[in-house]
């Protein structure tokens, strides 16, 4: 080394070696003052990354106190040196002054002042790219942590079981989800020994030999992680780094939210890769002393604290604080004793993304059941579409705008041309009520058939239409008939016999009679495409055209109900009811027609709305048709042209189908598969031969499922039917994990 650091380097001194993990770090006395060389194992890229990535932070902000690169006499800044017959690349820098953070005294404490010494190394290093760094696999990565999984057995069984937990979680959720995240360059190993402090004060940052590509809120991470060894508050320590952190580098919500799963996982990492050099005997002191013996005593520290320390986190950057432990009972008290909500353990969820909901347990769930987020949750182009719109105008259709006539002409292209004008409105309740009067103007009459358990909205007219939002026997509209629904597994005819969609339409008649008999004739027909509440029936051939037909030589009108079962959902047609080979005389639409903005459609003939308007005077929405809702719409319907969402779904929802039987071939209680793309019901019965209905197993596997990270409803007259109704971004290896758990929780049923 020292004929090395003369013939090269031109330097002379007393030499030191310095512990390190992986480098050899020597420290030189010379002439000149105190210099550093760095003698890596690893390849000359990999040393020339760290060389140039000083380089770029000293040009970007050239106060930030860290070593600076000297070239060798040659002008090359990274020389290699020969020793046993192998070749080690080495560095030159310049020495810091001070003592190593962890061995101050006193204890270094002024956490705030490190988070925002290492946020503005983070930000400095933002715009540098080596291919060397991108490229590298390092044990100390923590988006590599999922990798040490086969060494938990070598833990305490208590630290087995608790590693094999956090590891896979972070494996099945957290890491996905990381990758949406902000990503660059960082130093990855900001801890107390790698920071300087002089005189109580922070003097440096060494040792970039740990940079990786990856999320820059692991910087965050490797900074609290082994700051748990140095500070006993860790409530502070985590308020005041975050804190630090967030002055130079703002954080995002979803990088705070993830900070304490993620230091466990690195203290787990610590104690792992420390057990598994042992085993290897390649563990050195500093690895064994410094890293994994205290990892699982800071990791114990944490357990129990987590939502604690997340909403100190949260509340360092200005968040408002998200603790789920008072959330019901805030709930109650502010909307009613009694909550309409999913799940006997409810979720207060933080965020969507795509097909993942996140909530306030750290967990995210596979969303297979909200229809409402149509293109995925939180879609970027329809969000910015809204915002754009929110700050450019909002206002209604009493004024000429684009975006409701471009909005009108979107979805007439997507109908039938007898299908001319459309009426906007707020939701898809709104759109049935107003529907009904339509007819009611229309016709004269104002009776009207639904199906049997039926769910077509809220308001007081489409309340009539909706058996399903009342307990059994409680539901009364004596303008109202209710029909048989076609259900060929349970039902009074199924598929051996012949013309059985004809059969089931027959049954209309004695409703129509009823309602002529009552004297309020009859106005509207209404059906759900996909019959969602009556549990997404496989309606046979002939049966929604049979009742249409008899509907029409009545003098009726039929509603197309699109809220649930449109917009591409069944697969291989836009609308349920073309996949029903019908034309109706109204099409109603909402829920995911704005993927969660507020906006529901009537879509009719022109002569139709020139009558209601003869009768009843003009009619006006307020919000239906304001600028921003048909900005969400036009771009829900770009997204799926552009995404091919609906040939995805058809694709998707076959595959989906597919497994589903197979998983039935293995579970009894599973009576029936059935559905049409992302629209699939699975029928739970005790007996095969009785179909007795297992209501209390479906509502129980419900829950299952959700425990296990998968969410899905039940619906159908008896309880008994697992709705699966996912985003339509909802792909195979989505149906792949959906599958494999509700095979694995149907055996612990």
């Amino acid at each position: 080394i020292q004929k090395h650091l003369a013939d090269v380097y031109g330097v002379q001194g007393d030499l030191q070696l310095l512990a390190a993990e992986r480098d050899k770090n020597v420290r030189i006395q010379s002439a000149n003052g105190t210099l550093l060389l760095k003698i890596t194992s690893e390849s000359s890229e990999v040393l020339e990354a760290q060389a140039l990535a000083l380089q770029h932070v000293e040009r970007v902000n050239a106060e930030l106190p860290l070593p600076r690169v000297l070239p060798a006499l040659g002008g090359s800044h990274i020389v290699e040196l020969e020793f046993a017959g192998r070749l080690y690349p080495t560095m030159l820098l310049t020495w810091l002054e001070g003592d190593v953070l962890a061995e101050a005294q006193p204890p270094y404490q002024n956490w705030r002042k490190l988070g925002q010494l290492v946020g503005t190394l983070n930000k400095a290093l933002r715009g540098f790219v080596h291919h060397a760094i991108a490229q590298r696999h390092l044990v100390w990565d923590v988006m590599r942590a999922d990798e040490l999984l086969p060494f938990v057995e070598g833990l305490q069984p208590v630290w087995c079981a608790i590693a094999k937990d956090h590891l896979t979680r972070f494996r099945d959720q957290l890491k996905p989800s990381l990758k949406a995240q902000r990503a660059q360059i960082i130093h990855g190993d900001v801890h107390p020994r790698n920071c300087l402090v002089a005189d109580g004060e922070l003097s440096g940052i060494i040792d970039f030999g740990d940079m990786v590509h990856g999320p820059l809120i692991l910087d965050v991470v490797a900074m609290l992680s082994d700051g748990l060894h140095e500070e006993p508050d860790a409530s502070k320590l985590f308020a005041e780094t975050v804190h630090g952190f967030n002055a130079a580098v703002p954080l995002e919500e979803d990088e705070v939210d993830c900070i304490v799963e993620l230091v466990k996982v690195r203290l787990l990492a610590a104690a792992l890769i420390a057990h598994a050099q042992q085993q290897r005997g390649i563990a050195t002191t500093e690895t064994i002393s410094v890293y994994g013996l205290p990892a699982l005593a800071a990791l114990e520290r944490l357990l129990g604290q987590e939502a604690k320390l997340t909403e100190v986190c949260r509340r360092a950057v200005g968040l408002n604080a998200r603790s789920s432990a008072p959330m019901l009972d805030r709930r109650k008290a502010a909307m009613g004793a009694k909550p309409l909500l999913f799940y006997d353990r409810p979720l207060h969820m933080l965020r969507g993304q795509g097909v993942w909901l996140h909530a306030s347990d750290g967990r995210r769930y596979l969303d297979c059941y909200n229809n409402v987020a149509h293109v995925g949750h939180a879609h970027p182009r329809v969000a910015e579409a809204v915002s754009r719109q929110m700050h450019t105008l909002n206002t209604n259709t009493r004024y000429l705008t684009e975006q409701s006539v471009a909005y009108a002409e979107a979805l007439k292209a997507t109908l039938d041309p007898s299908l001319d004008t459309v009426i906007f409105v707020n939701s898809g309740s709104e759109a049935n009520d107003v529907a009904w009067r339509m007819a009611n103007a229309w016709t004269g009459k104002r009776g009207a058939l639904c199906m049997d358990f039926a769910y077509h909205g809220v308001t007081m007219a489409a309340d009539l239409l909706s058996p399903s939002n009342y307990p059994a026997g409680k539901w009364h509209a004596p303008h109202v008939r209710q029909l048989v629904a076609p259900d060929v597994y349970r039902g009074p005819f199924d598929t051996s016999q012949p013309d059985v969609g004809e059969r089931y339409a027959q049954l209309s008649e004695s409703a129509i009679m009823e309602l002529h008999a009552a004297g309020c004739g009859l106005s509207i027909a209404i059906m759900d495409s996909a019959f969602m509440t009556n549990g997404i029936l496989d309606a046979p051939a002939g049966y929604v055209s049979g009742v249409l037909r008899r509907v029409h030589e009545a003098g009726g009108l039929f509603i197309a109900d699109e809220v649930q079962s449109g917009f591409g959902r069944m697969g291989s047609h836009m609308w349920g009811h073309q996949r029903h080979g019908v034309l109706p005389d109204f099409v109603t639409i909402g829920k995911p027609v704005g993927n969660g903005y507020p906006i529901g459609a009537i879509v009719t003939r022109s002569e139709i709305l020139e009558r209601f308007v003869e009768e009843t005077g003009p009619f006006f929405s307020t919000f239906g048709g304001g600028n921003a809702a048909c900005a969400a719409g036009l771009a829900v319907l770009d997204v799926m042209q552009e995404e091919g969402l609906q040939e995805s779904a058809k694709s998707t929802g076959a595959f989906f189908i597919k497994l589903l039987q197979n998983i039935m071939q293995r579970h009894e209680i599973i009576g029936d598969v059935r559905g049409a793309g992302l629209a699939i019901g699975v029928e739970l019965v005790m007996d095969r031969k009785t179909k007795a209905p297992a209501r209390a197993e479906t509502a129980r596997l419900v829950n299952m499922m959700r425990a296990a990270g998968v969410l899905i409803g039940s619906d159908g007259k008896h309880g008994n039917v697992l709705k699966l109704r996912p985003p339509l971004v909802f792909n195979t290896d989505h149906a792949k994990q959906v599958a494999e758990i509700l095979d694995n929780q149907l055996a612990k049923l």
